[in-house]
This record gives C-alpha cells, sequence and structure tokens, in this order.
C-alpha cells in the first residue's frame, strides 16, 4: 500500500472508473438530531414508536418522546457526558431504547449499543474496555448484566472492532435517496435486528429521521410483522417469511451477507426489494439494488456521495467484467476504529483518486462491474470470511489453533461456507484442541472440519501450500467414504458452523465426531452430523387454530371446564329435583373436598403413578395425553370456583328466602346468614390472588393468603356446617346424629384431614450444603429416597413461607453421604439468596416428596430434555438413572463456574453429546431451533422443558405447533 498511489497514474485509468462514484447530493439534514427535532416541530402527535407486544399495546409520539429525551441529556450532562465521549447502551428495543440513543446524540456523544438480554459477558467487558467505562446507560432489567461480570472469566474478544461513526456516515444515507427507501412519514417499521449490529441504526435512526412509526420485535414478533411497512433484516432472517402472509409489506431492504436469486426474486414479486451491501467501515451500506423479478441479481451502485472502485491486483482500476477489490469511500466511511489507531492507520488509507485528504478502505470483497454499473459480488479476496453474517478473520482462527499446546502447526480455509482447518501432528488431542478454540473463539468462527497431517505441503519459499490443501480437500470430498483418505478423522459441528454450545464427548467439545473408514485407518463411523441450526418448518394450521388449540384450550383449561359442566348439570338436577338448601350445601362440599384432594401430596402421588405406569408399547396417542398428567391444576381451580359459586347461590337463596316463603329451604339463623356471606368475601380474596398476572406481581401474599385465609374459612365451613344441622335438625335427634348423617360434614371432614395429613409430615431434619458457587447451592438429605421426578418444601419459617424444589435422588451411598436425595437452590430472590449464604445445618421438611412434570418421562421411549440455569436441578435425576434414552439440552451462563465441575462431568459422563450452552459467553440461544432439530436427528418422542414460565410457553408451543409433543410446567402445575 505504499506505493498505491503512485502505481496509479490518472492517465492509466480505465473508463469504468467513472462507475464507483455515487451522484453529488446533499442530504436533507446534516445531524440525526437536527432532523428529530424538525420531526419534532413539524409534527409533534406524529407516533414515533408503537410496542405492539404489550398489554395493552403502548405507543409515544415525536412530542412525548422529545422531553423524556432532553431530561436524560441534561443528567448526563451533569454526568460530564461532553462531546466525543462514548455512552454504552445496555438495553433492549422498545421505549426506553430511543431516550437513550437519542439522549446521547444531544449530548454530541456517540452511543455504542448492545442489547443486555442476549451480549455475552467478554463482549460487554471488551465494551466496557473500549468506551473506558465512563458512563454507562441501562435499563432496570438489564443493569444486572454490568454487576455479573466475572473478571477472571473473561477473555478480551480481539475480533471485535467498534467503527467511529459520525452523523454524516448515517444522514448521508438516511435523509436521501435511496437510502430512505423512498418512505413517506407514519410508515410503519419493523425493528428485529440485535441493536448492536449496524443494520438495526437503519432501522432505527432511519426511522427517527423520517418521522416513521417504529414497531420494535417484541415477544410476538408475528403479530407486529402484520403491522409493519418497511423491513430491513439480513437475507437469513427474511427467509423465514412468505410475503403472502406481510400484506403490508411494501419495502424490504437486506444486508449483512448474500442473498439468493430465489429469496430475491420472492419479495421482490411483492413489494420492493432492495438489494445492499457494505462493510461495517462503511456505515450501513454504500451499495443498493432496485431488485427486478428474474434479473441477475446485484448489489447494484454506490449510494449518493460514496465511491466504490474496483481494482485489480495492481491496483488498477478494472474493466467491466473483470474482476478485483472492491474498495470504499466517500461520507459513508467512518473514521477508523475504535481505540485502535494502528489499525486504522493500516486499513484506511489516503484515496489517490480524490485531491483532499479523503480516506479508502479495502472491503476484502472480489467483484466485478456489470454494463449497467451494477455490482457483482463474487466473494472474498483475502482470509476475512462471513460466517452467518459475521466476519471473521481467517488468520485468528489460525492464531488460536496454534497457541494450543497440543498442536504443533495449523492452517484454515474456507470451504463452501465452512471453516476447515488442519492440523499436524497426526496424533494431537481433538478434544484439547475442541476445548481450547472454543473458549478463544466466537461461536460463528469454530471450524466445521478438522483434518490431521503428517505434515503440511510447501511452497518453493517455506510457506504454507494452501492450494494444496484446498484441492486435497475438495478431492477427498469426492471420494465415497470407503475410498482411502489420508486424514485420520473428520470432526463435523451441526451445519453451518453456528452451534455456540457445548456438544461433549470427552471433552465440552462443541463438535459432533464424525470419522470415515479407510484402509490406512481404524476410525469407524460414529455418529451423523447434526444440524442444531437448520431452518424451522412453518407452524402446523392456521394462526388462529394454534392459538386456540395450544393456547386456549390446553388441558389444564378443558379440565377446568368438564368440572365447570359437571357443576352446571348439577344445577340443571337440583333445579328440576325442587331446589333444597341441603342439596345446594353438599355441590358446594363436593367440590369443596374436590378441589382440597386434587392437590393432596398422597392423591398427586397416586394419580401420577396410575398415569405413568402406562406401558411404552401402547400408542403415543395415549401415552402423550397421560403425560399432561401435570395440567390437573385445573380440577383445583375449576371446582373451587364451582364451590364459590354453589355458596353464592345459597346466599341468594338464604336472602330470598328470609323475605318469602320457601317449602324446601327450612329455617336459618342470622348467624349462619354472617358467616355464609363471610365466606363469600373470603372466596372472593381468594379468587383475585390467585389470578395468574395478580399471582405472579404478588406471589408472597398469594401464598400466604391462600394458606392462612384457606385455614380461616375451613373453621368458617366447620362452624357453618354445625350451626346449620342445628338449625335444621329435628326436636329429637341430637346435633352430633344430625351431622354425622350429612355428607357436607363427612366431605368437610375428609378436606380437613388432606389439609392436615401434610402437616403430620412437618419435620426439622438434617442437611448437608454444598456451596457451589456464589449463585447456587446443592443441599444434601437422608431423610427419605425420593422417586424420580418428585420435588418437597423447605422452610425457615413453616407457617409463612415454603417452597419448593425438585428432589435428586441417591439411592445408594456416595461421596461419603449416605442414601436419601439433594437439590439444587440458584439465586434467584432474596430467600434463595439468604439460603446459599447461609451456613445450614437444619431446615424444615413438609408431607412427602411429590411428583412433578419430570415424572413422566417413564412414558416415553425416547425424550429431548431442555433447561435453563438451575432448571438442571430436576433433570439430574433421570440424567443419573434414566429410563429411557435421552438428550440434553442445557443454556445457562458460566456451567461449571455457577454448578461446579462435578455436576458437568455427570452430565458429561451421562450424556457424552450433551449440548451445554454458555448463555454468558455466547447469548441466548434459539432453544424451539435447536430443540426441533435435536428431536428430529435423535428420533426422540417428546421434549421435557424446565426453565421459567415465559420460556418454557415459547418452546412448548414453538414445538407443539410444529408436530412436536412438548412438555412443560404451567402457572399452577
Amino acid at each position: 500500500m505504499q506505493n498505491f498511489s503512485e502505481r496509479l497514474e490518472p492517465g492509466m485509468r480505465p473508463m469504468p472508473l467513472s462507475f464507483s462514484y455515487g451522484v453529488l447530493d446533499t442530504p436533507r439534514f446534516s445531524t440525526v438530531t437536527a432532523a428529530f427535532q424538525h420531526n419534532v416541530a413539524v409534527r409533534a402527535d406524529a407516533i414515533a414508536t408503537r410496542d405492539l407486544s404489550a398489554q395493552p399495546p403502548s405507543q409515544i409520539t415525536y412530542g412525548e418522546l422529545a422531553p423524556r429525551i432532553a431530561r436524560l441529556a441534561r443528567k448526563l450532562q451533569g454526568l460530564s457526558v461532553v462531546p466525543g465521549h462514548r455512552v454504552l447502551l445496555v438495553v433492549k428495543s422498545g421505549i426506553d431504547m430511543l431516550v437513550g440513543i437519542m439522549s446521547v446524540l444531544s449530548c454530541r456523544a456517540q452511543y455504542v449499543p448492545l442489547d443486555g438480554t442476549v451480549v455475552s459477558d467478554a463482549t460487554l467487558k471488551f465494551a466496557l474496555e473500549q468506551t473506558r467505562g465512563r458512563t454507562v446507560l441501562a435499563l432496570r432489567s438489564t443493569c444486572y448484566r454490568l454487576s455479573q461480570i466475572d473478571e477472571s472469566n473473561v477473555v478480551v474478544i480481539q475480533y471485535l472492532e467498534y467503527v467511529d461513526v459520525t452523523h454524516h456516515n448515517v444522514t448521508n444515507l438516511v435523509c436521501q435517496s435511496p437510502g430512505d427507501l423512498s418512505i413517506t412519514p407514519g410508515t410503519q417499521v419493523g425493528q428485529v435486528l440485535n441493536i448492536s449490529f449496524s443494520i438495526a441504526a437503519w432501522e432505527i435512526l432511519g426511522c427517527l429521521v423520517n418521522r416513521d412509526t417504529l414497531i420494535p420485535r417484541g415477544s410476538d414478533w408475528q403479530k407486529a410483522s402484520q403491522e409493519v411497512d418497511v423491513l430491513m433484516c439480513t437475507p437469513s432472517i427474511l427467509a423465514k417469511y412468505n410475503p403472502v402472509h406481510y400484506p403490508n409489506n411494501k419495502v424490504v431492504a437486506t444486508a449483512g451477507e448474500p442473498s439468493s436469486q430465489r429469496l430475491t426474486d420472492l419479495w421482490a414479486s411483492h413489494c420492493t426489494y432492495y438489494n445492499c451491501c457494505g462493510p461495517s467501515e462503511t456505515i450501513i451500506v454504500n451499495t443498493m439494488h432496485k431488485h427486478q423479478t428474474y434479473q441477475p441479481l446485484s448489489i447494484g451502485a454506490p449510494t449518493p456521495n460514496n465511491n466504490i472502485p474496483i481494482l485489480n491486483d495492481d491496483n488498477q482500476a478494472t474493466d467491466i467484467g473483470e474482476i478485483g477489490a472492491m474498495w470504499a469511500g466517500g461520507l459513508g466511511l467512518t473514521r477508523g476504529y475504535v481505540s485502535l489507531p494502528e489499525k486504522t492507520a493500516e486499513r484506511y488509507v489516503h484515496d489517490p483518486f480524490m485531491n483532499d485528504e479523503s480516506k479508502i478502505y479495502n472491503t476484502g470483497d472480489c467483484c466485478s462491474w456489470n454494463v449497467d454499473r451494477s455490482v457483482r459480488i463474487l466473494g472474498r479476496v483475502d482470509d476475512r470470511v462471513k460466517v452467518r453474517g459475521s466476519r471473521e478473520e481467517l488468520d485468528g482462527v489460525v492464531a488460536s489453533m496454534n497457541s494450543c499446546p497440543a498442536v504443533n502447526r495449523a492452517a484454515a480455509l474456507f470451504i463452501e461456507g465452512e471453516i476447515h482447518d488442519f492440523l499436524t501432528p497426526k496424533d494431537c488431542d481433538l478434544g484439547k484442541v475442541a476445548d481450547h478454540v472454543k473458549s478463544r473463539q466466537p461461536y460463528y468462527a469454530i471450524p466445521t472440519h478438522f483434518d490431521l497431517l503428517d505434515s503440511f505441503p510447501m511452497t518453493g519459499n517455506g510457506k504454507i501450500d494452501k492450494k494444496a490443501l484446498r484441492a486435497r480437500e475438495s478431492l477427498a470430498e469426492k471420494s465415497s467414504p470407503t475410498e482411502e483418505k489420508t486424514s485420520t478423522e473428520v470432526i463435523a459441528s451441526p451445519k453451518p458452523a453456528v452451534i455456540s454450545h457445548s456438544r461433549s464427548d470427552s471433552s465440552a467439545s462443541s463438535l459432533t465426531q464424525v470419522s470415515y473408514t479407510s484402509e490406512n485407518s481404524e476410525a469407524t463411523v460414529v455418529e451423523e452430523s447434526i444440524d442444531l441450526e437448520a431452518a424451522l418448518p412453518e407452524k402446523r394450521q392456521s394462526k388462529c387454530m394454534r392459538g386456540l388449540r395450544h393456547r386456549i384450550l390446553i388441558v389444564y383449561r378443558r379440565l377446568f371446564t368438564l368440572v365447570g359442566i359437571f357443576n352446571i348439570a348439577a344445577a340443571l338436577a337440583v333445579i328440576l329435583s325442587g331446589i333444597q338448601r341441603e342439596w345446594l350445601g353438599t355441590v358446594l362440599a363436593i367440590n369443596l373436598a374436590l378441589a382440597v384432594l386434587i392437590r393432596q401430596d398422597f392423591v398427586i402421588n397416586a394419580l401420577y403413578m396410575i398415569t405413568c405406569s402406562v406401558p411404552k408399547s401402547w400408542p403415543l396417542a395415549i401415552r402423550s395425553r397421560c403425560a399432561k398428567i401435570y395440567h390437573l391444576g385445573g380440577v383445583h381451580s375449576g371446582a373451587a370456583i364451582s364451590a364459590g359459586a354453589w355458596l353464592l347461590a345459597s346466599n341468594i337463596g338464604n336472602v330470598v328466602c328470609m323475605t318469602s316463603k320457601c317449602s324446601n329451604w327450612g329455617p336459618q339463623s342470622l348467624a349462619v346468614n354472617i358467616i355464609s356471606w363471610i365466606l363469600l368475601a373470603l372466596f372472593f380474596v381468594m379468587f383475585v390472588m390467585a389470578y395468574p398476572s395478580v399471582r405472579k406481581a404478588h406471589h408472597n401474599l398469594f401464598e400466604k393468603t391462600h394458606r392462612f385465609v384457606g385455614w380461616g374459612m375451613l373453621g368458617l365451613f366447620w362452624a357453618q356446617v354445625v350451626l346449620t344441622h342445628n338449625d335444621t335438625k329435628d326436636l329429637s335427634t341430637s346435633l352430633g346424629s344430625a351431622c354425622v348423617q350429612s355428607a357436607s360434614f363427612w366431605l368437610l371432614t375428609v378436606a380437613t384431614v388432606s389439609i392436615a395429613l401434610s402437616w403430620v409430615f412437618l419435620r426439622k431434619v438434617p442437611v448437608q450444603a454444598e456451596v457451589l458457587s456464589d449463585h447456587a447451592i446443592r443441599l444434601h438429605f437422608d431423610c427419605t429416597a425420593p422417586v424420580n421426578g418428585s420435588f418437597t418444601r423447605l422452610s425457615k419459617h413453616p407457617l409463612l413461607e415454603w417452597h419448593s424444589f425438585a428432589a435428586i435422588p441417591a439411592p445408594k451411598p456416595a461421596n461419603s453421604r449416605p442414601k436419601g436425595y439433594s437439590l439444587i437452590i440458584s439465586n434467584a430472590g432474596d430467600w434463595t439468596k439468604a439460603m446459599i449464604k447461609e451456613e445450614l445445618t437444619h431446615i424444615w421438611t413438609r408431607g412427602v416428596p411429590t411428583c412433578g412434570v419430570m415424572r413422566i418421562t417413564t412414558l416415553f421411549n425416547r425424550v429431548v430434555l431442555i433447561a435453563t440455569g438451575s432448571g438442571i436441578g430436576p433433570m439430574l435425576g433421570h440424567i443419573q438413572s434414566p429410563s429411557c434414552p435421552i438428550q440434553l439440552i442445557w443454556s445457562t451462563p458460566r456451567p461449571e463456574q455457577t454448578f461446579g465441575k462435578d455436576l458437568c462431568n455427570v452430565i458429561k459422563a451421562q450424556i457424552p453429546n450433551a449440548v451445554i450452552h454458555d448463555t454468558n459467553r455466547f447469548g441466548r440461544p434459539d432453544l424451539v431451533k435447536m430443540g426441533y432439530n435435536l428431536v428430529q436427528s435423535f428420533k426422540a418422542e417428546a421434549v421435557i422443558i424446565i426453565a421459567n414460565e415465559k420460556v418454557t410457553k415459547k418452546v412448548v408451543y414453538g414445538l407443539e405447533t410444529r408436530g412436536v409433543l412438548a412438555y412443560g410446567a404451567i402457572w399452577d402445575s
């Protein structure tokens, strides 16, 4: 590059050099803030963003957004945020994100956006170092990420490069055509990408400067996408959708990775489609092509004020059809890399075509000019490759390999979209290599193929001959598995190379071993490659039918409805036979006893034992329905509400019969009436507190209300029964005789015994506490050895609180501990946090170990288990003593540091190919996609998930709507 300008004489420039320059034009606004302020002044009532996933949907106008931005900007200025500072935003998509972005820009500072819900610890630490951690903006829901960074567990990721973006870079694209996508004020723009992605700035800032309405992805993108007019995303994301289902889409633009002819033709036939290109160094794109159906695919021409010369190996401008490297310059080119002056000086060089201080950058893309001035992109000309939209230098992959003690030398090639790595010596430990590369490379940069060599082919000047390696690999792929192949083994991870989890064999490898037979090798085929990132099929049935079947008519609600139908039938029978007060009381007592019994430990265990004893040879249709036993809470709710309804009917009857004659009602006292109305009021309190949204928001209050109000109601029911029989008995009959002859009396006795029975087993038992980390603890008990799939209740204050945890059976003594069971408690609140810190020796338990969701595994022949965080606890019993072949996906932050190496080793020993995904290193996985693909490859009959309610609902729905049996605890399991 030192002789770049000298080698390109003006007289030698071919004619197509003029193709390199976009039209010269002036953007409507010079800064994003100026455009935003203009929009506020012109149309303050225009909607800035609308969150359709919220209930009810929320929105904010430009006029309402402006003062919030101003207030936060003043606060930032008070924190010494001045022009030139960089402020880290750890947020998630929504109104607060917009306030944060615009407030930083209002201070004439720069923002560094990170999605706090998915960003890894390593990326977050790197961003903090790059911004020097002066000021960080975070939401209440994301600020915990800043305190969780473990310095000892984070390696600075050198492959991350933040570029220094100016207002001119952005407005040059979004404030003029075609970068503004010809959209008019009021257009609804989808915000689907990770906010760290450069295209997300196109979505967000492009929307705000053009007075459009931003529609965040939210939790229900299917609903939001129906309202979107404009969509900007990668081709991989766009490929998930069919334009037929999104008639409102008027404009679509893709960038970030190559598109396909089929995809562009499909969308161009339904709306305006732009195929775009641009490296991160030229925010956001610098070429755009308005695709016409069935026309050749290209990335178009340079956008206004940008230039993209294509140069050959001699740095001469190429002619039409001649292949060369594309360079980038103009107003879209950023100022360089943040905090990397040497790399900036190396890659941002003087533009020899301009007579000023302009810079130019080698994109590394291999391109050629078409006759219509559009650019055809052919691939990469250097070792910087793009995998799933993310760029990686093959030199960095080689460096990570070469740093492994087991490797003498390494080389890497990018072949057909995958990274192939070549290693010496031939007998190096691939398990150690896999562990090593996983700890140093992002998931997309982990090689999918490893070839072990005796030695490398060399060029004449002593360098590794990569052409020979590529030819060798091409020849090997053409040969059949039984033909001779010099390479000992090929390790193939799920394709494409995007799996960010650990697929463990003898080590925590993310790679699934595939070996080939040959005359020179004893290796045999071990396992087929599993593509956990393969595209999901479309959901079955229409959206309306899916919602009806899998969300509304779940088994819980069916049982609830069934109880209601029985009570309606009983009501008709009572009415037709003549309404009698005694019958109302009896039916009320039946419902009350049923509501209590269905929650009794021994009854639950009996029901699980019956349903889960169905032979595995029976049809799956029967077994799958038996597995829904954990929905029995629907019976509890249905019976409780029915009991309240019968009490209301009885009270209304009392009032009517006090003012008129009722032949079948009998005498009634004032005391009975007062008690009845008090009971009805308490029923109402119980129902309100048990409503799902109220219960979630005030769980502790719900528990206390359920316990103490329930006990109070039980006492009042006894008083009501006794006083009612005292009012209605014959003079010749004693009160005791009248009571024992009543069905209500015995039903109430059953309910009372049922409630008291669990308290008969109240014990303060010794416990051995094994601290796993400051986030988790494992408690060991020797009082009983429960069945797999059970849970137990713990408390430090038996009258005030109880917490349920899954039991891990230990049927035999192990590790100097007697037989019994253990359980894992992770930091999920004040109580669990105190348990982890406290040195426990004894704790209260109540009742007997009771069956839960994991008990249903005995119904299936092959099962995929999915766990997040401490959800691994309920599964450990089945992992240690499986009732059938199982596979596991475990998504959790820092598994070994949080839950201990012993636990992880148990998993690896029992399930060698377990998928262990470290969310702090790789972000959140798509559990629906991974679960579905693992089910298909493992040929599992069902999936069982243990996670929080939100994740459980998402995974169960996502799998069930694609024909996979999926089970997970609901709010009232």
